[in-house]
């Protein structure tokens, strides 16, 4: 008899826990995926699974505008995958992460293996409620007309934009994570990423396995506040790096005064030139200034493959006035960032803490001036939203965190990642001599990666080949560096 009593309550037990009420409690994803084919520009197929969130703009009003978010998730090969998928914050801000990241997966040939990636459009990139001011055509337009349109920008744009901040998106990002059914995630943030995983970090801890942040941006960072000076300093060692090189020094021995030289040229008398556009090939007219080659250097200083080339392109451009190949690659360094995103985010988050007098007096000892002042006019007539008291607060966390810089990195060099790692108690920072602006595309930083992700943990991480890692040869000519 006591044996069929405990059947019985065993049964009413099994009974309640499946009734509708309590059904309803489960957390059941409520995005519905299909097969999908992401782009890329190596040309390799990404099959994914592809679907949308429909969220409210303003989350304090549940019942007022929605918007879709854009979701992509590339399914583990194995039948039996980690519960815990790697998510991957896109840069800028204003980089569509569904774009940005195809191109990359091989790199995460190990990690796609047994775990799911997933990709998230944040709310005012790609297809989640896309913001963009300016058109490609806008390349031909004036600094002055380019500002003009900026600042109208927000009188055009479906959106109010005063709800585009990271917190906001990173409540987006976590209701993704709820409705597609994983408990805990790992996090892979680039540039502006490494701000979006800090703050999901510091807003959802107890959803967070791992953390790898890739060219950080600290807590205190203010957009453009200290580019004159970081991007000055990454200048001086490409300069540095060819007076010590053999190869660079013989062929282009006063690559330093020609950069000079040629920067007082373009002051005083700017150059006209037509080039084919070299990812569209169409004609391009362009006047050719001090502070457009000034801005070219600095976008080209991001990456090592680039840099390369830089001594071989100065020396054209002052030597020869060929200004082709310099203003070329300039614009093979294309970040295609929903700009109208990027000043929603910016103007809320970082133009109300410009301090205009500390940028004008960092601006005169760089080359690159003073880089906020465009930045500020546009802010100053966009709308602003708000951030919380803890947004600019250094996050703490004991969560496992790998930190990747480029000693050279224009924008966020490795003092900004020396400052986040102050709050964390389980961290390595690792920096690549001479490399730039993100460092997981590397063979080292992709296997190191790798192991991270699959031990949770930075014990037994196997660094030796960060020392090892090496900027790529300069050019000495159009045939490439010398053997």
């Amino acid at each position: 008899m006591r044996r069929y009593f405990l059947f019985f309550l065993l049964l009413l037990t099994c009974l309640a826990s499946c009734s509708p009420r309590n059904l309803a409690q489960v957390s059941k994803p409520s995005i519905t995926l299909v097969d999908c084919i992401l782009p890329s520009p190596s040309g390799r197929q990404v099959d994914a699974r592809c679907g949308k969130l429909t969220v409210p703009e303003d989350r304090a009003n549940p019942g007022g505008r929605k918007i879709d978010l854009n979701i992509a998730v590339i399914p583990a090969i194995k039948r039996s995958p980690e519960a815990d998928a790697l998510f991957l914050l896109a840069g800028g801000p204003g980089q569509s992460a569904v774009e940005a990241f195809p191109a990359m997966i091989a790199l995460m040939s190990r990690i796609h293996e047994g775990r799911d990636i997933v990709l998230v459009d944040q709310r005012g990139t790609g297809k989640s409620n896309p913001l963009r001011c300016l058109d490609p055509e806008d390349e031909t337009l004036s600094n002055e007309q380019v500002l003009d349109k900026l600042k109208d920008c927000p009188k055009s744009l479906d959106a109010d934009l005063r709800f585009y901040t990271t917190e906001i998106a990173m409540t987006d990002l976590d209701e993704v994570r709820a409705a597609l059914g994983y408990e805990a995630i790992n996090l892979y943030g680039a540039s502006y990423g490494t701000r979006a995983a800090l703050t999901y970090l510091r807003m959802f801890p107890e959803h967070v396995r791992t953390v790898t942040l890739d060219a950080v941006v600290d807590a205190g960072f203010v957009m453009y506040m200290d580019a004159a000076r970081d991007g000055q300093a990454a200048l001086d060692q490409f300069f540095a790096r060819c007076e010590v090189d053999e190869s660079c020094m013989a062929a282009f021995p006063g690559l330093r005064s020609e950069f000079e030289g040629l920067l007082a040229r373009l002051e005083e008398t700017p150059a006209e030139i037509s080039i084919a556009h070299p990812l569209t090939n169409k004609p391009l007219d362009l006047t050719v200034d001090r502070q457009m080659i000034t801005n070219m250097v600095f976008n080209t200083l991001y990456v090592p493959d680039l840099v390369a080339t830089l001594p071989l392109s100065i020396h054209q451009a002052f030597a020869e006035e060929n200004y082709v190949p310099l203003v070329s690659q300039a614009f093979l360094v294309d970040a295609g960032l929903y700009d109208g995103m990027f000043y929603a985010v910016t103007c809320t988050e970082d133009a109300p803490l410009i301090s205009a007098n500390a940028a004008a007096q960092s601006g005169e000892k760089s080359v690159f001036g003073d880089r906020t002042v465009d930045f500020s006019a546009v802010c100053a007539v966009w709308p602003k939203g708000r951030v919380s008291a803890e947004f600019r607060q250094p996050v703490t966390a004991d969560v496992p965190v790998l930190i990747f810089s480029g000693q050279s990195d224009p924008i966020t060099p490795p003092w900004h990642a020396e400052k986040v790692a102050e709050s964390l108690t389980n961290d390595l920072h690792l920096v690549f001599s001479g490399m730039g602006h993100g460092n997981l595309s590397s063979r080292c930083g992709a296997r190191l990666f790798a192991d991270f992700i699959e031990n949770a943990s930075m014990d037994g991480l196997d660094t030796t080949c960060v020392e090892n890692t090496q900027p790529p040869p300069f050019f000495v000519d159009f045939s490439g560096p010398r053997p």
